[in-house]
Order: structure tokens, then sequence, then C-alpha cells
């Protein structure tokens, strides 16, 4: 893959502006409506309701369908981890129905549980919620997630992550998947996990596309002009930190890769090495792109990986290491030298 010329760059909006701007929105939100069980009159974070309102103005098709409503007054989801990892995984939101989330009493009890300060002021409130997002996988509150468990599978055939390894994880997880275990075995399988999913979500960078919870998503009838801030913010993020591995997990990435390369003012530029049709693929290529991102001269190569977003896969452990295996062969020969 060539390097190409960056023409003249527009400073992007910073994860950090994003959380300072909608988290003050909700700090007085919330202020004013606890303990009330809904809000009447209160449009919810200005970014979001504007999101909302256009991710699929094209032709109205989930208008009025809750599943795929943003969340406008719920928590937030911008990051979890080490925003210095050497790892990123990019996601395209938090799958949380937004007519839950958008409960202040729920969104109450996410801060509690989060142990984020909400007593002590609007600065207080945001320097907690980017210190215990920044440790997520370590509260106490913390249960094994399903997905979270599956971007450990994916990533443990990876080389130096800066993910510690857990020993026997996931070769046990797969060796008695579908089995009826005794109770030791039963223990031992949970604690793996426990110990896997805590790690991944705290030494490695995991960022969302659009912050903002919905059930679901609608990759091909998404508004991708409304998307493209969203995503100069998460380069401008992925690029201040000397990362390794970028992941981006959908295959609608390589749609909004493509539409952003369009574009006029552009702060990145995005040059593509497509994988063969299926046809002709070798016996070990999977279904992944590889991409090289330029901004303020340094190129670093990424992995679109399609099928990561397969809710099928989120429990077939053999399948998602070998996916995550041959992903990282497809992703390695283009590192530098030094990360490899």
């Amino acid at each position: 893959m060539k390097q190409q010329k960056i023409m003249e760059q527009q400073e992007p909006i910073t994860l950090d502006d994003r959380i300072k701007q909608d988290l003050t929105e909700l700090y007085n939100i919330l202020h004013k409506s606890v303990p009330l069980k809904a809000i009447k009159g209160v449009g919810g974070i200005s970014a979001a309701v504007e999101l909302s309102e256009k991710l699929y103005s094209g032709d109205n098709k989930h208008k009025d369908d809750d599943a795929y409503a943003l969340s406008t007054l719920g928590l937030p989801g911008y990051f979890t981890g080490n925003r210095d990892a050497k790892t990123v995984m990019v996601m395209l939101n938090p799958g949380i129905s937004a007519m839950e989330n958008d409960n202040p009493l729920r969104t109450m009890k996410s801060i509690k549980d989060l142990e984020i300060d909400f007593d002590k002021g609007v600065d207080e409130f945001i320097n907690s919620y980017i210190e215990k997002n920044s440790k997520y996988g370590e509260h106490k509150s913390y249960k094994v997630d399903a997905f979270d468990l599956k971007q450990a599978v994916f990533l443990s055939a990876w080389e130096n992550t800066g993910i510690d390894p857990t020993d026997g994880f996931p070769q046990k997880l797969i060796d008695n998947s579908g089995k009826h275990n005794n109770a030791a075995v039963k223990a031992e399988i949970k604690s793996l996990k426990e110990k896997a999913t805590r790690k991944v979500l705290t030494q490695k960078l995991q960022l969302e596309l659009i912050p903002y919870a919905s059930r679901k998503f609608d990759t091909d009838n998404a508004n991708l002009e409304v998307l493209m801030p969203y995503l100069e913010t998460l380069l401008h993020e992925i690029f201040k930190a000397d990362c390794k591995y970028i992941i981006f997990c959908s295959n609608f990435f390589e749609r909004l890769f493509k539409a952003y390369s369009k574009e006029e003012n552009k702060c990145f530029e995005i040059e593509f090495d497509i994988k063969k049709p299926a046809s002709e693929r070798e016996s070990d290529d999977v279904h992944c792109t590889l991409v090289n991102i330029t901004y303020n001269n340094q190129t670093k190569p990424a992995i679109i990986a399609h099928t990561f977003s397969n809710q099928s896969l989120t429990n077939a452990y053999e399948k998602m290491q070998k996916y995550g295996k041959q992903c990282y062969k497809n992703l390695k020969p283009y590192l530098s030298k030094e990360n490899q």
C-alpha cells in the first residue's frame, strides 16, 4: 500500500470535547429531573437528539421504531479501557435499549454502580466518568458479558497486544464448550472468563462510533454523512497514542471509509487494500479489509473485521479464536518492523 499525499486538514472535535459537552448537558438534566421516572419537555443531550433525528433521515425507515432509537437522556458510552493502549477495537455503538437507558433512575443506578461522582459538581462528574471508564472492567459490579468475552477470545492469538495473558484461556472454554461439567470445572471456567474479560476491558481501548445507545443499528440505511464527524473524532483519538493494532469491528466501517475518502475537506487520508473476492481467496483468507490511515504525516495500518459483529459468533469460541488468528495473520505483514 502506497502512502498518499495529505491535503490541508481540518481539526476534528476531540473525544474529550464530546464528553465534556454531552456530560455537562446530561448533568444539568439529571439534577433537575431525579428522582422522576420520566422526563417531559426535555429534549436530552443536544448532539444525541440531532443525530437521532438525522441518522435514518433518508427514508424515515425507523422513525417510529423504538429498537433503532438512540438514547438521548442516558449515560453515553464513548470508550472503555486504556486510552494509551497498544490495541484499539472500534465498535458501532452500545447495544442497549434507548427506552431503558433514558430512564433517569437507570442512569443514576449506572452512575452509582460505576462509582462516578455526581454530587461534587459537573467537572468532578466528567473527570470521574473518564477515570471510571478507563478502569471499567475492575468495578466490583462488573459481570462477565458475552460480547466482552468475544473480544478476549478474538485477540487471544495476537502477539504483544498489551493485554496480559490468562493461563488456560481460551482453550479450556473451547475444550469444554457444550459439555456437562462438574462443579469444579464450571468454577474454573467461570474464573477464566472473568479474568480474561476484566483484562481485555482494562488493558485495551474500546471506542464506539456512536456513543449513544440503541438496541439495533441499521448499517444498510444509516446516513453516512452525519457520521463523518464522529469518525473523525475516533481517528483523532487513535492517532493521539502510539497504538500497535487498530481493529474496526464491522464491515460497515468499509462503507463509511469509502464514503469518507470522497469528502473534500477531511482530516485523514484512507487508502484501501481490498482482499480478493471470495472465489479467489486462499483457504486461510478471511472476511476482512486492510487499510492505511494517514494523519499529520503519520500512517498506520488497520484492519476491518467484517463479521466480528455477527451475533452468532458470540459463544462460538473456536470459530472466534480462528477468525482472530486469521485477521492477525492478514494484518501482520503491514505492521512496521518495530511493531511486529
